[in-house]
């Protein structure tokens, strides 16, 4: 075996590694994701089938996560992609002890795991995804810019009421399942109801040009 070969050999057996540590770390998070949903229904298990998975090398990523004073993320961001799951799981879990959820991997993962669990619950497409940046919004405390703004506000104004807006929040907790069973039955109830969409959401989102 010459040098290059043997390179070759060891960057993809670190690649297999980082690959497995990753999956470990997604079936960790998406079984945190299931308990908080129990009670809105069974999310089934964690298949590596319905996500992105790969290695992305160093020198393809253009740049680190946006990160803000108003913890907002564009949805356009290089490592936003769900091409960079594996990528974000490790950053997130690297972080995790020192930051818990409040970083914008973590934020870029929960889109990916919450929205595929939207839509094992029966939401579809963009109510899916919609759904999937509410949730990672109240995990996280960052603000990925997907859908509508109001259904953020509807979203963090559910899972918070009547308590105080603390991310720290365990997936066992009866106010975090009860909560969210609530939210997935609203947006389930737009996705089936146009015009209650529209009333509730799209209305809302209308901007008024100032007069001048």
């Amino acid at each position: 075996m010459d040098l290059e070969e043997f390179i070759r050999d060891k960057e993809y057996g670190e690649g297999e590694r980082r690959l497995e540590r990753a999956l470990f770390i997604a079936k960790r998070e998406w079984d945190n994701v299931g308990t908080s949903l129990s009670r809105a229904g069974d999310i089934g298990g964690f298949d590596k089938a319905d996500f992105m998975i790969g290695i992305i090398e160093e020198d393809v990523i253009i740049r680190e996560p946006l990160e803000s004073p108003t913890k907002s993320v564009s949805g356009y961001s290089p490592t936003y992609y769900p091409m960079y799951f594996v990528e974000n799981l490790v950053r997130m879990d690297e972080k995790l002890a020192e930051r818990g959820y409040s970083t914008p991997e973590a934020l870029y993962t929960y889109i990916e795991l919450a929205t595929q669990a939207a839509e094992r619950l029966g939401l579809k497409g963009t109510f899916a995804m919609a759904f999937g940046a509410g949730y990672a919004g109240v995990r996280t405390g960052w603000i990925a810019e997907k859908g509508f703004p109001v259904e953020r506000k509807i979203f963090a104004d559910i899972f918070f009421s009547g308590r105080k807006k603390d991310y720290a929040w365990d997936s066992h907790w009866d106010s975090v399942n009860d909560r969210l069973a609530e939210l997935i039955k609203k947006f389930t109830a737009w996705q089936k109801d146009e015009r209650l969409f529209r009333k509730e959401v799209k209305s809302p989102a209308v901007v008024v040009p100032m007069m001048v």
